[in-house]
C-alpha cells in the first residue's frame, strides 16, 4: 500500500483512513523499505497532514505500542509537544511537567531524544540522572506513587525503530513529530500540546480529542515557539467539557515582562539539565525569564486539569511550589525510583 500512496501524496490527494492505516502497519512491521518510508514522510509533509490521516496513523501506532494503566482518579496529564520549533528554547515542557506534578496533578510524561534540535526531553532527563530504561511496571508505579513517570518512546514504541534512522537522515520535521503527543502509552486523558506551526493548532486539538483525551490544550507562540511564549503573543485552542475555546495570552497578562529569544534559549543536554535543576530547586528567582516561561507553561497544565481557575492563579500555584523546591524533590524521587544516578542530579543543582 505504501508504494501506491506515495504518488497520491505527491499529487496532493488525501489518504483514506484505510490507506493510512495499511501504510502505517507496513511501516511499523518493517515491511516498508527505508526509501519508501522516507518518500512517504516527505510526501505527507509536502501535502500537509489532515486530522483524519493523523488519527488513522496514531491508531495504528498505538496498536503496536506497549501500554501501561496507572490507577489514577481524575486527570492524568502529558506535556509532550511536537518539538521542532524555530527558536530552540530549553526544555520548557519537561521542566514544567515536574512543577505540575509537584502541584498535585499526576503526569505521564512521554518523550524521546532529539531528532531536529539540540536536546530532547530524554536527553535532558538522562543528564539529570534518570534511568531511561525503567521497566514499564515501574513507570506505572512511579506515576501512582510519585505523581510523575517518564516513558522513553523507543521502549514503549519498539516498532518505531524502523523509522528512527530515516528520521535522523532526512533531518526535517515529519508526521512522527505530530504522532508523539497522540500516542501516550499511559492513555493520558489530558494533553498540553505545544505545536511548531499555527496550522496544527486545531487539527492536533481535534485529533487528541477524537483519540479519547478528555481535556486538550494546543499552544503556539507567534514567535515560532511550541510553548506559551514569553516574547509575545501565544494562541491557544482548548477542548474541555464538550466546549471549544480559542484564546490568546501575552506575558503581561500573567504579570510578566516580555523577554527576548536569547533570554530563553536552550543549549546542549548538560547545560539544559543544569538549568532545569536550578529552576526546579527554586535557586533562580521569579524574575528570571526562564523561570517565568516554566511558570506560564505549568499554569497552562494546571488550568487544563482544573487545578487552577485561570492562568494567573496557575502561575501563583506554580510559583509557590517552585519557591519551596518541591519540583526538585519530585525529580529526585523519580531518579531514585528509576535506579538512576541521584549523585549526578545533586551535582546539577
Amino acid at each position: 500500500m505504501i508504494k501506491e500512496c506515495i504518488p497520491l501524496l505527491l499529487e496532493n490527494h488525501e489518504l483514506t483512513p484505510d490507506q493510512a492505516k495499511t501504510t502505517m502497519k507496513e511501516i511499523m512491521s518493517g515491511e516498508a523499505t527505508s526509501s519508501q518510508v522516507a518518500a512517504f514522510l516527505i510526501g505527507l509533509k509536502k501535502k500537509q497532514e489532515t486530522a483524519d490521516e493523523v488519527i488513522a496513523l496514531a491508531q495504528v501506532m498505538r496498536e503496536f505500542s506497549r501500554r501501561i494503566h496507572p490507577k489514577i482518579d481524575g486527570y492524568l496529564l502529558d506535556t509532550c509537544g511536537t518539538g521542532g520549533d524555530r527558536t530552540k528554547t530549553f526544555n520548557v515542557s519537561t521542566t514544567a511537567a515536574f512543577v505540575i506534578a509537584a502541584a498535585g496533578v499526576p503526569v505521564a510524561k512521554h518523550g524521546n531524544r532529539s531528532f531536529t534540535s539540540k536536546c530532547g526531553s530524554a536527553d535532558v532527563l538522562e543528564q539529570l540522572g534518570l534511568n531511561l530504561n525503567m521497566e514499564a511496571e515501574l513507570v506505572e508505579r512511579a506515576i501512582e506513587e510519585i505523581g510523575i513517570g517518564f516513558m522513553f518512546a523507543p521502549n514503549f514504541h519498539p516498532a518505531t525503530k524502523n523509522v528512527a534512522s530515516v528520521r535522523r537522515e532526512i533531518g526535517v520535521r515529519t508526521v512522527f513529530n505530530i504522532l508523539g503527543p497522540l500516542t501516550n502509552p499511559a492513555g493520558a486523558n489530558a494533553q498540553l500540546i505545544g505545536v511548531y506551526d499555527s496550522e496544527l493548532l486545531e487539527p492536533m486539538c481535534l485529533a487528541a480529542h477524537n483519540l479519547g483525551a478528555k481535556s486538550v490544550m494546543t499552544v503556539y507562540g507567534l514567535d515560532g515557539v511550541d510553548e506559551i511564549s514569553m516574547t509575545g503573543k501565544t494562541i491557544i485552542i482548548r477542548r474541555q467539557n464538550g466546549r471549544v475555546f480559542r484564546d490568546e495570552v501575552e506575558p503581561e497578562d500573567l504579570g510578566f515582562k516580555r523577554s527576548t529569544a536569547e533570554d530563553v534559549a536552550g543549549s546542549d543536554p548538560e547545560e539544559n539539565a543544569r538549568l532545569t535543576a536550578k529552576i526546579l530547586s527554586g535557586h533562580l528567582g521569579r524574575n528570571d525569564p526562564r523561570v517565568q516561561m516554566v511558570l506560564a507553561n505549568a499554569a497552562a497544565g494546571l488550568v487544563l486539569c482544573e487545578k487552577a481557575g485561570d492562568f494567573r492563579e496557575g502561575v501563583e500555584i506554580a510559583s509557590k511550589v517552585v519557591s519551596d523546591g518541591k519540583p526538585f524533590r519530585t525529580l529526585h524521587q523519580l531518579v531514585e525510583f528509576s535506579g538512576g544516578d541521584t549523585q549526578r542530579l545533586k551535582r546539577m543543582a
